[in-house]
């Protein structure tokens, strides 16, 4: 199980560090060592037991695409996508005949790359699942998150600070002064702070659960306890991924992180029920915001200010938005293919924009328009369902290192979920990535027993460890 850790985390670092794995041989390294390991681990451990809700989703989510690259006689690919028909002989008659047979894909070659990253991401989720269900730690996930994250923030704020335009050697596409870090885009340098930032606050307001004393405040135990110090680097680390989050510039980045932080804070008071769980979040909070704001914030400011202007929003989201939502009705029920938006999209672009979309900055849109209606609420619904399971979860968890990673694993689906509504993070392989691996590990605490009542009271010993 180490070794799936150590797999599993140097896909995540490597994807990130290759500019988030959008090249297909940037990306390639993961996934090869991911298919490595999970068929070792499988084959000697057999597959994991995950429940049958699950199952059944995943073997859903592998079903579409691959159903989409089977070739189908006209008259049932016209039953179930007439568009598809339409458009193959709108493209392809003037040329002669068309083919017996036919895909649902509109490019069968895009479905199968899209394919391989998916069997990727699914892979990683029951590794997750199963190195937490049978030993109970999640191998290298919260290190990994934060390690990665705080560098990430640390030179997404030396770009800011500087207007350093390069990603180590490789300059940047389009000057930009905002922190991006190693991502082309600075929602998706946002759609990974957002994700890790979770895990350092559940750290924070839970680590108190690991003092033990309950004869006097628990606060007042963390202090005198050789856990300050943990609180204080936690601190700092939080501080430095909320200054990241800020400089990113990206909006909904910025918002779905602090709905992400939310969630946790949340859970935590929930738990306690005690208002000084609200005081501590505030004031954790407000460390970031006033050490951003005396670095300079009037650019951050600027772009909030946008939303007030009838100009950005309908000259960028909201044209690809409409475009997309009619691209859905054409092809409602099985999509047109995982991975082939930028294909589909061009025949329905009515933007003024030169190039060509190649993602329709909402995961739920895009989604539908490539395995249709029924595909996106599947995954989607499930996704949510998750979350709202493992929050429910951590209430119950006695332990407190399951309690911090529950939360976490609440809070950053959530963030990642809400950004998704207004940008594309899962269609990104590095976010993707660990995005499924945090998925996977809340599955497995979704299904975590509660420990007996003796395990309770040996929490002082086992904080000590």
């Amino acid at each position: 199980m180490l070794l799936v850790g150590i797999v599993l985390g140097l896909g995540a670092v490597a994807s990130v560090l290759a500019l988030g794995g959008v090249e297909t041989l940037a990306f390639a390294p993961a996934q090869a060592g991911v298919l490595i390991v999970a068929t070792l681990t499988f084959w000697r451990r057999g597959f994991p037991p995950v429940s049958r809700p699950i199952l059944g989703v995943l073997c859903g989510l592998l079903f579409l695409p691959l159903a989409q690259l089977i070739p189908l006689p006209h008259s049932w690919a016209a039953a179930i996508s007439p568009a598809r028909v339409r458009l193959a002989e709108a493209l392809l008659a003037p040329f002669g005949s068309l083919a017996d047979t036919l895909a649902l894909s509109v490019s069968p070659y895009d479905t199968k790359l899209a394919l391989l990253r998916l069997v990727c991401y699914l892979l990683v989720f029951l590794l997750a699942f199963e190195v937490y269900r049978s030993r109970g730690i999640a191998f290298g996930l919260k290190g990994t998150l934060v390690s990665i994250g705080v560098l990430e923030a640390v030179f997404g704020g030396i770009q800011y600070l500087t207007g350093w335009q390069y990603v180590f050697r490789y300059a940047r596409w389009i000057p930009a002064f905002e922190a991006t870090g190693t991502y082309v885009n600075r929602n998706h340098f946002a759609g990974l702070l957002e994700m890790v930032a979770p895990f350092l606050l559940a750290e924070i307001l839970f680590v108190r659960w690991a003092a033990g004393s309950r004869r006097r405040s628990p606060w007042i135990d963390l202090v005198v306890s050789p856990l300050s110090s943990r609180l204080l680097l936690n601190l700092v680390l939080f501080a430095l991924l909320s200054v990241g989050l800020v400089f990113s510039r990206s909006r909904m980045g910025i918002t779905a992180g602090v709905v992400g932080m939310l969630v946790v804070g949340a859970i935590a008071f929930l738990q306690t029920r005690r208002r000084s769980v609200l005081l501590v979040l505030v004031l954790i909070l407000s460390v970031p915001v006033a050490y951003s704001v005396w670095i300079g914030l009037n650019p951050v400011i600027e772009r909030f200010e946008d939303l007030g202007r009838p100009g950005p929003l309908e000259e960028d989201r909201l044209p690809v938005w409409q475009d997309t939502v009619a691209l859905v009705r054409d092809y409602p029920a099985a999509g047109t293919g995982l991975g082939t938006y930028r294909w589909a999209n061009q025949h329905y672009q009515t933007s003024r924009f030169s190039g060509v979309y190649e993602h329709a900055h909402s995961d739920y849109l895009e989604f539908a328009a490539e395995i249709g209606i029924p595909g996106a609420a599947l995954l989607f619904g499930s996704l949510w369902v998750l979350v709202i399971r493992v929050a429910q979860r951590t209430l119950v968890l006695e332990r407190a290192r399951e309690k911090i990673l529950a939360a976490g694993c609440a809070g950053a689906m959530a963030a990642i979920l809400l950004h998704s509504v207004t940008d594309f993070n899962l269609q990104i392989p590095a976010n993707a990535f660990i995005f499924s691996w945090i998925a996977g590990t809340a599955a497995a605490l979704a299904r975590q027993r509660s420990r007996s009542p003796d395990a309770v009271e040996v929490r002082p010993a086992e904080s000590r460890e």
